[in-house]
């Protein structure tokens, strides 16, 4: 199977979005990426990268790792010194509520999958990275990003509205073929967030195998493409996707950015 291509729109005082797709629509063309493998540091071997049940006690542990590895980390800001343990408790929490709406368990099927990785260290099991990948549905035209829970309500108040027999023609339909039969004017893509390196891993290849976990799940999921936003202070992170194969879609001129 071909791997989905990506793409990167940035976020903030002015953000790029970047992605790697096959073609939507024309939008863009960039290069398909390479199936060979990546070569990687030595020291990013002995991870082990799994992924997560979307439980509340396995979110809350990758979350405070998130806290302590981008935020009290940044590579955009020097936060490390200004955060007090109420503020890496209030991050924790937000965090962990967005890493429940993305990753979470649920009630019942979902159309839209997604998967949270973690990587840790085998011989102390702390976390050394984590990343998730989740189905999204996508404006192409205005890089409008639907969340989780809004593109499942979509699905399910169009699919509610037909009869049985209406309903099950859809029933063996992909996300991707399912979108393009009933909401042509949006694309389901893959979206990769919440990438986070410790700070002791970084420069060990350890980003780019997470990343390569994310292209596997896309194209196990049979997405044409995967994207993500990124800040364009952000050097670190840019020099980043740009290395696995990234290219630039848009920028958001208007996003703000958060700041702690």
């Amino acid at each position: 199977a071909l791997q989905p291509q990506r793409m990167l729109s940035a976020l903030s005082c002015c953000a790029l979005s970047f992605s790697i797709q096959r073609s939507i629509d024309g939008v863009l063309s960039t290069r398909l990426p390479s199936r060979l493998p990546q070569p990687v540091a030595a020291a990013s071997i002995a991870f082990e990268i799994t992924s997560v049940r979307g439980d509340d006690a396995s979110l809350d542990r990758a979350a405070r790792f998130f806290v302590e590895g981008f935020w009290a980390a940044s590579t955009t800001t020097d936060t490390g010194g200004a955060l007090t343990d109420r503020d890496r408790d209030q991050l924790a929490a937000l965090q962990r509520d967005d890493m429940i709406a993305r990753y979470g368990e649920t009630v019942g099927a979902r159309r839209l999958r997604s998967s949270l990785f973690v990587a840790e260290d085998p011989s102390s099991g702390a976390i050394a990275g984590c990343v998730g990948v989740e189905m999204a549905l996508v404006d192409p035209s205005r890089g409008r990003v639907l969340s989780r829970a809004q593109s499942e309500k979509l699905f399910s108040d169009e699919l509610n509205s037909m009869g049985a027999r209406e309903r099950g023609t859809y029933r063996k339909m992909s996300a991707a073929e399912l979108t393009e039969a009933l909401f042509p004017e949006y694309k389901c893509l893959a979206l990769l967030a919440n990438l986070a390196v410790a700070p002791a891993a970084r420069g060990s290849g350890l980003g780019r195998r997470l990343c390569a976990r994310c292209d596997e799940a896309a194209d196990d999921w049979e997405l044409p493409a995967i994207m993500l936003q990124v800040e364009l202070a952000n050097a670190p992170a840019r020099k980043l996707y740009e290395a696995a194969g990234y290219g630039a879609v848009f920028a958001d001129e208007g996003a703000s950015a958060l700041r702690v």
